[in-house]
């Protein structure tokens, strides 16, 4: 090796078999020839040391740090399955990256294992560029670490310090390309975005993939687990998990927990909530596998969103002002410390949405036993939809095939952490994951799988052998009765925009306490509801909550605001619009669940 040089492929030969291959030699001949080439795997202290560098250091002795794009770049990423679909642009870009490795630029070698149940532990390794120790060091920090031995499950390559004129394939040349997925060969190529959410998303990504062939279906969602005494006085546990796109609450009410502080909230309304909730543990914060039986975590750690957490929301406070948390696009506050609720820092002209924080589970104990996985039969579903028109604040969603239409559409609306680009607005994330990959695993059979379990479910309730799996659907940024124009024949939200930030004009939300009350008493069995005035009996409208006064409930029903021409005019163009979701992008949906929402 050490005789001859790397011959790159060239771009009429490029295959991704020849790229991945080629990339490993380069690394193989640097070190041949006396180049260090990578540093495997350095030390916590050392990866540290790097990049305290040009990070900024807290009074409290943690760092952050800043990256030059602050959300994951959805419409510069694309995924390749096999090398019949390269196109010249790919290729550009992988030869490109080759380019680069083979050049004085060394690489950080970092692997961690996703995972703590043997059925879905997954190896992942990342290549680096050296001059990003701060990614690779907080990516490593949300895995456990890998056996001795260890050969990797997926690798990636991700250089921030690239920049090459490739743009993805059908944009005219006008949107460049900076990530590739290869499904099939566990393999991705990034390039350009140093967001840590790119080294994060990019290997759950793979495992999502591994968790629906070891039999589940990897979901975007978190985990939590408590136990309540419930309509009878019994102690009954509760496994939870909690769907949501990015900046919906899926932290804030995947990682809630009821304590001293909380608890004034619920006593003030008639109930003793510490009397009647125990045991309570955050499981996962993100993206874990839903099994019959079962769910199991995916990480070590939590990437959390910040800002606007205060100690109300004890454990991710809690855990992100520890000294060992890690920051992104976090400011310093005034006494030194990570301020979650600055709005001084901006991006793209607006107040800063997305700061960050990697956290550890083991800071949040005691609500964190060590375990990262629900090991019975998850019995509440809780998909987060914020809406501006039709939505009630909470429903219950009785029947199998309508909730997982509601799974397989994804509906929600933008965030900052999700794109810089349609912020406020209505949009479809089919099955709340951006995320899904692999040849085996189509987003039609993630969603198949998901309609399996909740039948088998309903099977083994009513043998006796296990709960159902109960499935909620909740309105948590969002609005009840917001204010809305027509606009072309479409019902459009009015916002208005307040210190740089947009605001729905008129209606209301519940309050996170108000949400995790509603929560709480339908986990309990004591939630009184009635069919929804359009879809019947597959869906369940909350008509008392207790401790929850009527006038807010009453608050929270769209039909206070609208007439039902208004409700049957929007529930219409929503259905429509779901439906061409469904044939652009959940194809092969079974009929039972793609006409489920028709009334």
């Amino acid at each position: 090796m050490a005789d001859r040089t790397v011959e790159i492929p060239s771009l009429e030969s490029m295959t991704i078999e020849s790229f991945i291959d080629c990339f490993h030699d380069i690394l193989e001949w640097k070190r041949s020839r006396g180049w260090s080439g990578y540093h495997d795997n350095p030390t916590l202290d050392r990866l540290k040391e790097q990049a305290e560098f040009y990070g900024e250091r807290y009074a409290n002795g943690s760092y952050g740090w800043g990256c030059n794009i602050w959300s994951r770049s959805k419409d510069n990423t694309d995924v390749v399955e096999d090398s019949s679909e390269l196109k010249p642009e790919h290729k550009l870009l992988m030869r490109s990256a080759l380019e680069y490795v083979l050049a004085p630029n060394t690489l950080i070698r970092t692997d961690g294992v996703y995972g703590q149940h043997d059925s879905v532990k997954f190896h992942c390794r990342i290549w680096t560029d050296a001059h990003y120790p701060d990614v690779a060091l907080r990516w490593r920090e949300l895995t456990f670490p890998p056996p001795e031995g260890s050969k990797p499950n997926a690798e990636a390559l991700m250089l921030p310090g690239l920049w090459t004129p490739a743009t993805m394939p059908g944009s005219d040349g006008k949107r460049p390309i900076f990530m590739i997925r290869f499904p099939e060969h566990w393999f991705t190529l990034g390039s350009v975005s140093s967001y840590q959410g790119e080294w994060k998303k990019m290997a759950l990504t793979h495992w999502i993939y591994h968790a629906y062939l070891q039999g589940g279906t990897g979901v975007h969602a978190g985990s939590r687990q408590f136990t309540v005494k419930d309509r009878n006085g019994s102690w009954k546990d509760i496994g939870m998990v909690v769907w949501g796109l990015t900046g919906s609450g899926k932290s804030t009410h995947g990682m809630y927990v009821f304590d001293e502080g909380n608890a004034r909230y619920y006593k003030e309304r008639g109930l003793d909530v510490l009397g009647i909730v125990k045991d309570q543990y955050v499981k996962n914060d993100d993206v874990v596998g839903l099994f019959v039986d079962s769910v199991r975590g995916s990480e070590n750690g939590a990437w959390t969103k910040t800002e606007d957490v205060d100690e109300s929301q004890t454990v991710i406070y809690k855990a992100g002002m520890s000294p060992r948390a890690f920051h992104e696009n976090t400011t310093i506050g005034d006494d030194g410390n990570p301020d979650f609720l600055d709005e001084s820092l901006q991006y793209r002209g607006r107040p800063n949405k997305n700061a960050r924080t990697v956290m550890y589970l083991s800071d949040m104990k005691p609500n964190f036993d060590g375990s990262i996985d629900i090991d019975f039969p998850p019995n509440m579903a809780v998909f987060i939809s914020p809406g501006y028109l039709t939505d009630y604040a909470w429903v219950k969603l009785a029947d199998p095939e309508f909730a997982s239409a509601v799974y397989a559409a994804g509906r929600t609306v933008g965030h900052p952490a999700q794109s810089a680009e349609g912020i406020g607005e209505e949009k479809y994330s089919p099955l709340y994951n951006p995320f899904i990959i692999g040849k085996k695993a189509r987003n039609a059979d993630h969603v198949h799988r998901f309609n399996d379990i909740l039948h088998k479910r309903i099977e083994l309730a009513e043998s006796g052998e296990a709960d159902s799996m109960d499935c909620y659907l909740i309105n948590t940024t969002g609005r009840v009765g917001t204010e809305y124009k027509m606009d072309g024949g479409d019902p459009k939200p009015i916002f208005e925009d307040v210190k740089g930030k947009r605001k729905p004009v008129g209606g209301t939300g519940p309050k996170i306490e108000e949400t995790e009350l509603f929560l709480i008493q339908a986990a309990r069995d004591l939630v009184e509801y009635g069919p929804h005035p359009i879809w019947g009996d597959k869906v369940l409208v909350p008509l008392k909550v207790p401790c929850l006064d009527e006038s807010t409930l009453s608050k929270f029903d769209p039909f206070a605001y609208r007439d039902m021409d208004e409700m049957l005019m929007m529930l219409t163009g929503q259905v429509n619009k779901i439906r061409k979701v469904f044939d652009t992008q959940v194809q092969g949906l079974r009929k039972e669940i793609y006409t489920a929402m028709d009334f």
